[in-house]
This record gives C-alpha cells, structure tokens and sequence, in this order.
C-alpha cells in the first residue's frame, strides 16, 4: 500500500436498517456539529455539510462516483447519503484520513502528520514510538500514551466497513461528538486497544 492511494474499491455496504419515520431526527444539526468540532469550525467543510443534508438525493447524484466507490449505488438510504457524504467532506478537506486495516506503519504516519487537528492541537509523532509490525489500533494506543498531557487522542467515524476515518480529538470534545453520533444512530470511537 503506497502513500498515494487515498482512494480504494470498498466491499457494498450492508444496508443500516431504516427507523421508523416518527422516529427519525433530522440528520443535519448533528451532522454540522460533528464537521464542526472535526474540522475546527472550518467554513468551506460547514457549508458542503449543509448542502449534503440539505438534499441528500441531489448531493448523492452530484458525487456518485464518490459513493460508487464506496459499493452504494443507490441514493435510497438518505441516511446513510449524508453519514459518507461527511466522512467525504471531511476527507476532502485534511480533517480526517481514510486508512484499511491493514496499513503500513509509514503511510499512516504520513496522514495523521497532515491532518488539521494534528497541526491545531500541535501534536509530535515520531516514527519510533510505533513498531511497523503492529495496527492501526496499536499505533492509536502509543499516541494516547505519548499525546496524554495534551489529552488527545484518535478517534474514527464508524463506517461499518474495514477501514478507519482516523482523526485526533481533544478528550473534552469527545462526548460532544459521541453524543451527535449517536443522535442519528452512529458511532464515533476511539481507537486504541
């Protein structure tokens, strides 16, 4: 796997079972919060959030090759439109990084150092805290260790694929970001073992 390769064929989604429409909240307030607090009030990232919740059908056809990628061929699951639509956005503009299970010690090291949180919280990676024979989730563990007096940690957007949205999170923010998740019925989580 090559520090170029952001972009890769993903197994089709398991379709998230549907709530019931009384049951339904809107999926855009807690959507903005999360690009809010991932991309640091970024307003280029709040405004494509916006229009991704705004008409999930017409951001859906605008960025179908997007989602083709991702094995969802079909705009139905409005839901689950706008939750990649975020992972996207936010992808798109350095807040997180898309990373398999099984990526090497020096690709990961390459996204997380160009990450916005990364440069924000101000935080040091150095490639010999981690041993190129662990994971992803290994790798996580030292940094939560190494980065504890900042109280930052990695965290992912659940994708329900075998992969890891990654991006460092300030621990105060982190119920904030668990709680809109869970709003719609999703999860973000931290990382490490």
């Amino acid at each position: 796997m090559g520090i170029l390769d952001r972009r890769k064929k993903k197994a089709p989604l398991s379709p998230q079972p549907a709530a019931p429409e009384a049951g339904r909240k809107p999926c855009g307030p807690p959507l903005a919060e999360i690009a809010r607090l991932i991309s640091y009030g970024d307003e280029a990232v709040l405004q494509e959030v916006s229009a991704c919740t705004a008409d999930p059908q017409a951001w859906f056809a605008a960025h179908q090759d997007r989602y083709e990628e991702r094995g969802v061929l079909s705009g139905g699951d409005l839901e689950l439109v706008q939750w990649l639509g975020l992972a996207d956005i936010l992808e798109e503009h350095g807040c997180v990084c898309e990373r398999d299970w099984k990526d090497e010690k020096e690709d990961f090291i390459f996204f997380v150092q160009n990450l916005k949180g990364f440069r924000e919280q101000s935080l040091v990676l150095d490639p010999a805290w981690l041993d190129g024979e662990d994971d992803i989730p290994a790798w996580c563990h030292v940094l939560a260790e190494k980065w504890s007096s900042q109280e930052v940690r990695m965290a992912a957007i659940d994708m329900d694929s075998d992969s890891y949205v990654l991006f460092p999170v300030p621990s105060g923010q982190f119920p904030a970001l668990q709680k809109a998740a869970r709003e719609i019925g999703r999860t973000i989580h931290y990382v490490e073992r």
